[in-house]
């Protein structure tokens, strides 16, 4: 069973199967009933076959298997970007610019991830290793966990200590008004976003399982103060990566995984007519983001862009409006609402196709640094893509890039995952417990 999802031919009919579905789940649920909140209904033969076009190509230079971080990535950029935006504008009849200018950026990125090309222009530094990096990453990550459980009883959060993910936003912004001051505002989320995800990785990775469960309940504990559905649910998709990963390199069973939420979701608002699945794991997972995609190019193609004046830039470029990137998109779709998404539509807003082009570079040479850790180390891949697959998941679809790199910790990943390596051939000698060749 295993070596048949390693098959090319396996992954590229389940990639086909996952659009169809997303094209049925369309049709049959989002525009029916969404089709109020701008997901509307225009089929012609040219938009259609288009999608197409640019959609299996794309699958079939998209790899099927895990050798590093950015073939996971490369796999999820085609399966949640591409896929979803083909099919919301193949069906929608909307312009196809968006989807064009997203296939060039995701085209630019496999093109260099082998790094031929790209380590001409700019190569990967090497960065010299610290010989007891490994023993001091895991002492900052537990002290960090420690001063945040500790930040939370002192800061007085925790009395709004919540475990029903129904009522998060009730406790929500209550909760951040005592705990995320300052400095902490920050600090809060590195810690449930790397420091303790970093922890409970290298327990998988040790098979200290008691100390896995300490650090899992750490981490729900997180989650009922901090009132972030997210931090609940990292660690179990950290499970199922250490898990799957460690036995198969096949990526096919992400477009089967993704086909079987949405056939789940399609289901039952077709059987009982419940759209409650379907919103959240075909509406708000897959076609939001394609949408929002369409309404930053939409708006910043004849409004003016931010260049940066809101971030990297701010006092030296001034800020053409009075509400936030997000929150301008959120009035002008009609939504209200603080409207984020990826890294795409974020360099779009500041800078249109040149803020595309500068937000792809540096994320591409983030991957191959993070790459050649995999590589030239023995840290193993399922362990690096679990360290860094929530942040890069925030870049895809719901964050700025520069903010993904500072407020999302994966700068941070980065660095511990650099204090972490070793060489993959090392030996011990006199007077130097380790010795890197």
């Amino acid at each position: 069973m295993l070596r048949a999802l390693e098959l090319k031919l396996t992954f590229l009919v389940a990639c086909v199967f996952f659009r169809l579905l997303l094209d049925a789940s369309y049709y049959l649920f989002v525009h029916p009933v969404f089709d109020y909140s701008g997901f509307g209904y225009d089929f012609t033969i040219f938009s259609y076959t288009l999608s197409w076009l640019i959609y299996f190509p794309s699958v079939v230079i998209t790899p099927h298997l895990l050798f590093k971080v950015s073939d996971y990535f490369l796999a999820s950029f085609t399966l949640t970007i591409l896929a979803p935006l083909a099919s919301f504008v193949g069906l929608s009849g909307v312009n196809a610019f968006p989807l064009i200018v997203t296939f060039l950026v995701f085209a630019f990125l496999r093109l260099f991830q082998h790094g031929t090309i790209f380590a001409q222009v700019l190569p990967v530094p090497r960065i010299l290793k610290i010989s007891q990096g490994r023993s001091l990453a895991v002492i900052f990550s537990i002290l960090a966990v420690l001063v945040l459980v500790v930040w939370y009883f002192y800061s007085g959060a925790v009395r709004y200590f919540n475990l029903n993910p129904l009522k998060v936003y009730d406790f929500r912004e209550a909760s951040a008004e005592l705990a995320s001051v300052g400095f902490m505002g920050y600090f809060n989320g590195w810690v449930y976003k790397v420091f303790s995800i970093f922890l409970i990785c290298y327990c998988l990775w040790k098979g200290k399982f008691f100390y896995f469960s300490l650090f899992l309940f750490v981490q729900i504990f997180f989650f009922g103060v901090s009132a972030h559905k997210g931090v609940l649910f990292y660690p179990f998709m950290i499970l199922a990566i250490w898990f799957y990963f460690k036995r198969t390199r096949a990526i096919a069973v992400m477009p089967l995984g993704l086909s079987f939420i949405v056939g789940l979701g399609l289901v039952i608002f077709l059987t009982i007519d419940s759209i409650l699945i379907g919103s959240l794991f075909i509406r708000r997972v897959f076609f939001v983001p394609a949408k929002l995609t369409f309404d930053y190019f939409q708006f910043f193609s004849i409004n003016e862009f931010v260049w940066w004046g809101n971030s990297v830039l701010e006092g030296f470029q001034p800020y053409p409006y009075e509400l936030s990137i997000p929150e301008v998109i959120g009035k002008f779709n009609g939504s209200n609402s603080s409207a984020n998404n990826g890294f795409i539509s974020s360099g779009y807003a500041h800078a249109g196709l040149i803020g595309v082009a500068i937000y792809t570079f540096i994320l591409t040479y983030f991957l191959k640094v993070l790459d050649s850790i995999v590589l030239n180390s023995d840290v193993p891949v399922w362990l690096a893509l679990g360290m860094t697959i929530v942040p890069l998941r925030s870049a895809l679809i719901s964050s700025d890039l520069f903010t993904t790199l500072l407020t999302h910790g994966l700068a941070l990943s980065l660095l511990l995952l650099l204090l972490f390596r070793r060489s993959r051939y090392y030996s011990h000698s006199k007077g130097n417990r380790l010795k890197h060749v």
